[in-house]
């Protein structure tokens, strides 16, 4: 065992102790770490990839920089929710027809945005941080016996991410942002034994409880090139933090308690530094297009176990914005957009000696309902893992949806401007 104490499933041996198993699951790269870690925005910028830390919008919340929302207008607060349902057909060894696909459906973020005055924007919500759905069963050993119990393990719950924004607008061309934010819940492992000639079926539920503060920095720099371009500049670095969780244990024999939600002890899990930088170009105010680069430091961490580790990942992404504006009472309003972008991440996870790549390609459009109604609509095709040391390679396609709504402010009966 390393010096790091991580947070490890019960159900990684069954990887190695396990002589055959199925599957049935949305993400069996779930089974790692705190589970899924979902790097994306589910804003406006979901159609170019979630290329956005260069980007800011006076009609859309757009925080993928925390320095982002202070170009939201003064006098408007906004409200906006975005859902994504994901569509997944497997590959490899362990998959057989009963269980090459799957579906699911979430919600990934809710939030509200606010201009306070004329060089501060704050906002609040929650976004899905990591997600943990996984089911997967087969024969396990008796150590030192040939007998074998039929044993399934399933793992589900996750992490959100419970945020508070602040951008100020320190000059004309320049704004600073800090998200402060507690990432927090659940993630429940069960363990089910069964043993037909006892007639006997032993649960085991662990659970692990997380809550922990996390802070982000970002910077964002806009200027203008000449009469058709402008471009902007953006960055961001989130600092190392220690998760701690509490775990507890829960065992019942054919469903009946022999021990209640006992605390076993405190697990010990690391995020990284991470860094993160993008550009944008726009012309005419039309067209835009944007590039990003994230790095996040796992390699540092040292979280190493058998079988797996952590590495240092790299997440590159790029896209094209095309927007339609027309004047409404002399003043310049955009009706929709429509945007493409691609994306290519070298996740954290190395596997058997295999990194678990990820890459994609997305389209999407928005625009206004009414004054106050704003959509956003964005499809991702794309393909994670490999096929190769008997693991999983998951194709997939994911729909998101978001909507966000606009309305004046008001203070004691009087509006502001």
């Amino acid at each position: 065992m390393s010096k790091i104490s991580i947070f490890i499933f019960i159900v990684l041996p069954a990887f190695y102790s396990v002589t055959t198993y199925s599957q049935n699951m949305n993400s069996p790269y779930s089974v790692y770490g705190v589970g899924d870690i979902d790097f994306r925005a589910y804003n406006r910028t979901s159609g170019m990839a979630g290329t956005g830390l260069a980007l800011s919008s006076s009609f859309y919340v757009i925080d993928n920089n925390p320095a982002s929302i202070a170009g939201l207008p003064r006098s408007f607060y906004t409200v906006d929710v975005a859902t994504a349902g994901k569509s997944v057909q497997y590959k490899g060894d362990p998959i057989s027809a009963t269980n090459s696909s799957n579906k699911d459906f979430w919600i990934k973020r809710l939030g509200l945005a606010v201009k306070i005055n004329g060089s501060w924007a704050s906002s609040i919500g929650i976004r899905q941080f990591s997600n943990i759905n996984y089911k997967f069963s087969g024969n396990k050993p008796v150590e030192g016996s040939t007998t074998t119990y039929v044993t399934a393990y399933e793992g589900d719950g996750g992490l959100n991410e419970y945020y508070w924004n602040n951008a100020f607008l320190i000059s004309k061309h320049f704004s600073a942002g800090l998200r402060s934010s507690v990432i927090a819940g659940a993630i429940n492992q069960t363990e089910t034994i069964s043993d037909d000639a006892l007639q006997s079926v032993i649960t085991t539920k662990q659970q692990d409880y997380f809550g922990q503060l996390r802070f982000q920095a970002g910077a964002l720099y806009s200027t203008a090139l000449n009469k058709k371009w402008d471009i902007s500049l953006g960055g961001k670095f989130i600092p190392k933090i220690k998760m701690v969780a509490e775990r507890t244990l829960t065992v019942t024999e054919n469903g009946t308690v022999l021990v209640e939600d006992d605390f076993i002890k405190y697990g010990r899990f690391y995020l990284p530094n991470t860094y993160a930088a993008g550009i944008a170009l726009k012309k005419n105010r039309k067209t835009t297009f944007a590039f990003d680069y994230n790095y996040e430091d796992w390699s540092s961490l040292k979280i190493k176990e058998a079988g797996w580790q952590l590495v240092s990942s790299h997440r590159f992404s790029g896209g094209v914005e095309f927007s339609k504006q027309q004047y409404v009472a002399n003043q310049l309003f955009e009706k929709r957009y429509f945007q493409v972008g691609a994306f290519l991440n070298n996740s954290y996870l190395q596997i058997r000696n295999q990194p678990v790549t990820e890459f994609g390609f997305t389209a999407g459009m928005g625009g206004a309902i009414n004054n106050s109604l704003l959509y956003t609509i964005a499809v991702e095709a794309g393909s994670r893992g490999t096929t190769q040391a008997k693991l999983i390679k998951e194709n997939y396609v994911q729909l998101t949806l978001g909507f966000s709504y606009r309305d004046f402010l008001f203070s004691k009966g009087r509006k502001y401007n």
